[in-house]
């Protein structure tokens, strides 16, 4: 109780950017989580591919499962923080909304809902973007993990990222 007291008499700039620090942190630990959980489901899909008998069955070194592991992990953070941050945004308009009742925010709501959709379904889709392009070209794994899968790979998302925290920053005002 004294905390949420606390918290309450920090000043409202602060107090968001602990919200957005809070959401950051929350989706790097999930991230972690689901990176490291998932990534045995990873390297069994890279070496054998359920039902895909175009490329010969080869192993990966220790070193690689590594790399793989790790970059895997990264973009699970990157894309479990953008999540965190999406869904933040949607509830300071939701609440927002119960105060104003106001037919703008409904559209907000709906706008950021798409953008919460695609985030779900990039990190849902991760795994093709990570193993069909390590099993077409296996000595590629080091360039492509250090480009975040490909030319541009998960860079827009840390923009899109900046972008969200500065809409939840001016929300919360």
């Amino acid at each position: 109780m004294k905390i949420i007291q606390r918290y309450q008499r920090i000043n409202p700039k602060i107090r968001s950017v602990l919200f957005i620090v809070m959401l950051v942190l929350a989706g790097v630990i999930i991230g972690q989580l689901v990176g490291y959980i998932s990534a045995p489901y990873l390297l069994e899909n890279i070496e054998n591919p359920p039902g895909r008998h175009e490329f010969p069955p080869f192993s990966l070194t220790d070193e690689q499962k590594q790399d793989i592991i790790n970059g895997y992990t990264q973009v699970s953070m990157i894309l479990c923080s953008e999540i965190m941050l999406l869904v933040g945004l949607i509830s300071i308009f939701v609440q927002t909304y119960r105060k104003t009742k106001s037919r703008y925010l409904i559209g907000f709501i709906l706008f950021v809902g798409v953008f919460l959709v695609k985030s779900i379904t990039y990190f849902i889709a991760m795994t093709p973007l990570f193993s069909d392009p390590i099993r077409a070209a296996p000595l590629s794994i080091t360039p492509l993990l250090r480009g975040f899968f490909g030319p541009f790979g998960i860079y827009f998302t840390f923009f899109e990222i900046i972008a969200i925290c500065i809409l939840i920053y001016l929300s919360r005002e």
